[in-house]
């Protein structure tokens, strides 16, 4: 993994900590609720703009990448992961909801 990748990866986390924080303040949502949300993005988003990945696309117009099956599967395992923790700890859902 490059440095410049870490960088935005740590970037990533630390402002889905940062607005998982300020939600809870401003308006007591649990931070596991803030987690569910952004992983739905994510998972959403990728199927959302797949045809652009798929060959032919826009960002694969000869076909030459495959398409990226595995951080699919990756973004609906967190967010399935996150759903679970939620149901099965309730006491998680009231930490940051003030």
């Amino acid at each position: 993994m490059t440095v410049d990748r870490r960088r935005n990866i740590s970037l990533a986390v630390a402002g889905v900590a940062i607005a998982a924080v300020l939600l809870s303040l401003i308006w007591h949502v649990p931070y596991l609720y803030t987690f569910i949300g952004v992983a739905a993005w994510a998972f959403v988003g990728h199927i959302v703009t797949a045809d652009d990945d798929a060959p032919g696309g826009w960002s694969n117009p000869n076909g030459a990448v495959p398409f990226p099956w595995h951080v699919l599967a990756i973004k609906a395992a967190i967010l399935a992961l996150l759903v679970t923790v939620a149901v099965i700890f309730p006491s998680l859902r009231t930490l940051g909801g003030g």
